[in-house]
């Protein structure tokens, strides 16, 4: 795990908590996310993975009409990929598959 300062763990932290992600973290600070993630369970920190179905519903709403994953992403403050992945693994409507 890279060494970060006390100062920088607890900036981290304090992020996490207000709502940032583990990619936007780990771009913030100049670090692999990780490495972020490796801090953050160090400091205690529960980890925020759950997506919740209202996430989901929101994700394909906004999917449907016709926002990119980056867009969907930047409001649910959620990775690109993580979108794209709640997206494409619904397996009851068949247009939401990419």
């Amino acid at each position: 795990m890279k060494q970060v300062t006390p100062l920088v763990r607890d900036q981290l932290v304090a992020d996490y908590r207000t709502g940032l992600g583990i990619y936007e973290l780990a771009r913030k600070h100049g670090l692999h996310r990780y490495t972020v993630s490796q801090h953050l369970t160090a400091a205690g920190v529960v980890m925020r993975r759950t997506i919740t179905d209202g996430e989901k519903m929101k994700a394909r709403e906004l999917y449907r009409a016709g926002a990119t994953y980056a867009a969907i992403a930047k409001q649910l403050k959620r990775d690109p990929a993580t979108v794209k992945k709640m997206i494409q693994t619904h397996d009851h409507d068949p247009s939401l598959r990419v």
